[in-house]
């Protein structure tokens, strides 16, 4: 099945479980034959309530006329599950919003486990009133067995751009001068301005013009028109995420006459990779307020950083919600292999230490003696936003400790640097000769699970 198609019936699904009036109209047989379609292509999906109309009758005419008999006897199970959910969690007075929460843990999740005649009372049991996400999925990890995360299974909205194909394929042109293999490649005999022929070029790389996300242009104004009238625009002077693709106004004339690829946004610095730079490809760095940003366009990619239910798999997803590339990510992961993993990606996050006399805590075997008060247990996402918000600081003072590398060139490391990196600046573990290829190992098999 191709992306689109894939995210095409993902998007139908999310709709009829997600839209009270949907449900009402599509009802029938049809629910649960486009779920039985859906489901080996959405073992987890974010919730977001995409605007999708739908023809119901030509839809349940389509699908009958393709179902055979298991099909059809599947397809009214589900029908049954999903209103047998609905009325027992009415009958228990939850809301709207936690009856759409069941659903899609049944669909997106439980589906496998439904063949128990406790099935759904199992499932309503999980629910309480003025309950937390992260509450409700303890509850349902601890009576199904599961090891969902909160992120993983996101409530809030759908993940629409988050993708590092095209960035590791620009990143691989950095380099290139007078740039001739992209505006021969457009169609062009002699050379011109080339920074959006290069964009192009990255995202026919990947596909992505055929799949329609990014338009084939060799201009700037174009371009912009293409991401506005696709609703797919962020103003300048807003945080960008990988993969978005950056206009600049160089003269401040209204009129942007450069484009780029986010390579990643830290704080507030928006790292970037662009052709046509004097004439070459090149990686820069600027402020996000930086007035020479004109916007943004928002490429609706297919997303690459679910967690795959393990610890390992959350920390990743944290990792590049922060904008962190693969090998950055994997070279932080390899790190926490050594810490708490005994050098596999069963990582033992809430484990404790103790050496000389000090206490140490988690997925960085962090000192508990410099950590902030009441740091000890505290939870995965925790752990990752607390290092996030230290690592930059660390390299500004320690990166003497690895031939004075800077957080900048630590965020383009390739895997194996990344982890010698943070392993001597962040974890200053010391045995520098036995651990440096120890957890350059460890990102490398990181890499290996979680790059798509």
């Amino acid at each position: 099945m191709s992306f689109s198609v894939g995210a095409a019936l993902k998007k139908v699904a999310v709709s009829l479980l997600t839209d009270k009036k949907v449900l009402k109209w599509a009802g029938g047989i049809v629910l649960g034959a486009l779920i039985i379609i859906i489901i080996p292509f959405a073992v987890i999906i974010s919730l977001g309530s995409g605007q999708i109309k739908i023809d119901t009758e030509g839809l349940k005419t389509a699908v009958q006329a393709q179902m055979n008999e298991a099909d059809r006897a599947k397809s009214e199970q589900i029908n049954r599950i999903l209103g047998e959910i609905t009325s027992k969690m009415n009958a228990k007075k939850f809301s709207d919003e936690q009856i759409q929460k069941a659903h899609m843990l049944y669909f997106g999740a439980l589906y496998e486990k439904a063949d128990d005649e406790k099935f759904v009372d199992n499932l309503v049991a999980c629910f309480k009133d003025n309950q937390s996400d992260e509450d409700l999925i303890k509850a349902i990890n601890k009576k199904f067995g599961t090891e969902l995360t909160k992120d993983a299974f996101n409530y809030s909205q759908a993940s629409t751009v988050s993708n590092s194909d095209i960035v590791n394929v620009a990143r691989n042109e950095i380099g290139n001068v007078g740039g001739e293999k992209y505006w021969r490649w457009f169609g062009f005999d002699e050379h011109v301005h080339w920074c959006a022929c290069f964009v192009s070029w990255c995202a026919n790389q990947c596909g992505y013009l055929e799949q329609g996300l990014i338009p084939r242009t060799a201009g700037c104004l174009s371009g912009i028109a293409w991401f506005q009238e696709r609703g797919l625009w962020l103003n300048g002077g807003q945080s960008p995420k990988e993969g978005m693709i950056i206009y600049f106004d160089w003269d401040l004339d209204g009129l942007a006459d450069h484009v780029g690829i986010v390579e990643k946004c830290v704080g507030n610095t928006v790292y970037t990779i662009e052709g046509n730079t004097s004439d070459s490809c090149a990686a820069h760095e600027y402020d996000v307020n930086y007035s020479c940003i004109y916007g943004y366009g928002t490429p609706q990619y297919p997303s690459t950083t679910q967690s795959d239910g393990s610890v390992a798999g959350e920390v990743w997803t944290y990792l590049k919600g922060y904008g962190y590339s693969d090998s950055v990510a994997a070279g932080i992961i390899g790190n926490m292999m050594r810490e708490c993993g005994g050098d596999t990606l069963d990582l033992d996050w809430d484990i404790v230490g103790h050496y000389n006399g000090d206490e140490f805590y988690g997925l960085c075997q962090w000192c508990l003696k410099y950590t902030p008060s009441g740091f000890k247990n505290s939870s995965v996402k925790k752990q990752c936003e607390y290092l996030h918000q230290t690592i930059e600081s660390e390299f500004a003072y320690y990166g003497g400790n690895y031939n004075g590398i800077t957080y900048s060139e630590f965020l383009r490391a390739d895997t194996r640097t990344a982890a010698i990196a943070f392993e001597r600046v962040y974890e200053r573990c010391g045995d520098y000769a036995n651990e440096d290829s120890r957890r350059a190992n460890n990102a490398e098999a990181a890499y290996n699970k979680f790059h798509k």
